[in-house]
């Protein structure tokens, strides 16, 4: 077993796994970035990021992804999804699909820590945010 520093990643017969940190989401929204699995585990078919955002977190301007699909697991706490015409909280358990040039932000309004899983596919492409048209 190979042990890759304190981030709580370990590769275990070939497989890469993430374990929880100890406080769970207060010390995931409190470490600086997210875990990053790049597209190179994948061939580039998708990049993985496991973190944290704190309560009280605006998140950024609404925004869409031109050549990436975005998928958020709330594994605790709870997300706030924003749409420009709607919006839904994400509790703790939930798997949120958001395809390419779809218009969103994420923010957490909740009263305690999220952590979570963010999948973006594919891994080789280019992340990147671009404001709404109009």
């Amino acid at each position: 077993m190979e042990r890759q520093g304190d981030a709580g990643v370990e590769t275990i017969g070939g497989a890469t796994v993430i374990f929880p940190p100890t406080r769970g989401a207060a010390d995931e929204a409190a470490r600086e970035a997210p875990i990053v699995l790049g597209p190179e585990i994948a061939d580039g078919a998708y990049q993985v990021m496991v973190g944290g955002v704190p309560a009280g977190y605006e998140g950024p301007p609404l925004h869409f992804h031109p050549h990436t699909d975005e998928a958020f697991y709330v594994a605790e706490g709870e997300l706030t999804i924003v749409f420009p015409d709607e919006e839904f909280v994400a509790p703790a358990g939930t798997l949120v699909f958001i395809p390419r040039g779809v218009v969103h932000t994420v923010r957490n309004h909740g009263s305690a820590p999220m952590r979570g899983t963010i999948i973006v596919s594919p891994g080789d492409a280019e992340h990147v945010f671009e404001p709404p048209p109009g």
